[in-house]
């Protein structure tokens, strides 16, 4: 049925038109750039030598960032029998404690004992490991990005709310007597926490005896997403930390439920539950397959540790519990001096080498094109 409403014209008034200016007319001027041989010669030189400048930068800089690496996957017990590979099936509920000697400054062979108290003073005020001083354990061939695999936990557990497991499948709840008991903490990135322990003392720290290595877990991780992400369930003043776990259970492969996680570290302030550090720090998942993490840092605030770590021999007690035969990966500690740069890593001062000196070689091709250009005008054929 046609409309027999007529149709007003539409007026437009003064107070919907735009003003008369080129920004909202849309007539500004447009840049439009000619590219060109000459114009390209600058922009590639300057950036080469950008980059370059960058990539030396950071080379001398992880240069001067020390390492020292212990590969313990095969654990070599204080009385120097190597155990090769220890198998998940041999390891059960037992530890194996490894020990390794750690020589800091290979120029350092004398023993302490037979040098004089000023040579020994001399020693310790001039570290071999100077600066901040980390200690990182590093996995091999342990793929933490496998999507099924990071995306097993539930976060909003890890912040107190232990009866919230969606999204940890299969390891959401053990059915015990056919009732489904939550696992805490639940999920894949939890169950497989790294477990092995770490002490390391220095052998020349006294006259015929050793001086254990101050640790501190202070910046390992930063305050604000310690107390964000990772918070214990709230409990009244007349209840364990136990009391409170109460009516959950934990993961397959852990041997001690949550409420004991930290509670016998040799460690201070390494915090219990969810809440501690070495559970923290394993939940934020690696993205490559070779990963180190951070353990501790060296606690400067002992007068012998001022200055970073003396010269001398050095032992490494290692709590051997955590087994890499089911994928066949490897394991180790790593002492670090990191200066501005951070740790030492070489593959970003390549990469910036590498295309410094790419761009650095297109802009003499540039500058050759451009000469031959120049004289051809000048010669025409």
């Amino acid at each position: 049925m046609p409309d027999d409403i007529p149709k007003l014209p539409r007026q437009r008034g003064k107070k919907n038109q735009p003003k008369d200016t080129a920004w909202k007319q849309q007539k500004l001027p447009a840049l439009r750039p000619h590219y060109s041989i000459t114009s390209a010669i600058p922009v590639t030189l300057i950036t080469g030598l950008a980059t370059l400048a960058m990539g030396i930068a950071l080379f001398f800089g992880h240069q001067g960032s020390l390492e020292q690496e212990v590969l313990y996957t095969n654990c070599t017990l204080p009385n120097g029998t190597q155990v090769e590979r220890v198998l998940r099936s041999e390891m059960g509920n037992e530890t194996f404690q490894c020990a390794y000697n750690i020589i800091l400054d290979q120029d350092y062979t004398e023993e302490v004992e037979n040098l004089e108290a000023d040579i020994i003073s001399e020693i310790i005020n001039n570290p071999s490991f100077q600066g901040d001083i980390k200690f990182y354990y590093g996995l091999n061939k342990f793929y933490q990005n496998n999507r099924l695999y990071f995306n097993s936990r539930n976060d909003q557990q890890l912040r107190g709310k232990i009866n919230e497991i969606d999204g940890c499948d299969p390891l959401q709840y053990v059915d015990v007597n056919g009732t489904k008991v939550p696992i805490a903490p639940c999920g894949f990135v939890a169950n497989s926490m790294f477990n092995d322990t770490f002490q390391l003392f220095y052998m020349n720290g006294t006259i015929n005896g050793t001086t254990r290595v101050p640790w501190t877990t202070r910046g390992v991780l930063g305050e604000t997403e310690m107390k964000r992400k990772f918070r214990n369930p709230v409990r009244a003043a007349n209840q364990t930390l136990c009391d409170v776990f109460q009516g959950t259970i934990q993961p397959p492969a852990w041997r001690y439920p949550i409420c004991q996680l930290g509670v016998n570290s040799t460690d201070p302030d390494v915090g219990i539950g969810f809440e501690n550090i070495d559970f923290m720090v394993w939940m934020k998942v690696a993205a490559l397959p070779k990963f180190r993490k951070l353990y501790r840092v060296l606690n400067k605030q002992v007068d012998m540790f001022s200055n970073g770590l003396p010269r001398g021999t050095y032992q490494l007690v290692i709590n051997y519990n955590y087994p890499v035969d089911m994928y066949d990966g490897d394991k180790s500690f790593i002492i670090a001096s990191e200066n501005w740069v951070g740790p030492r890593n070489l593959f970003l001062p390549v990469i910036y080498l590498v295309v410094g000196t790419f761009l650095l070689l297109v802009t003499i091709l540039f500058i050759l094109m451009w000469l031959k250009q120049r004289l051809s005008r000048v010669h025409p054929t």
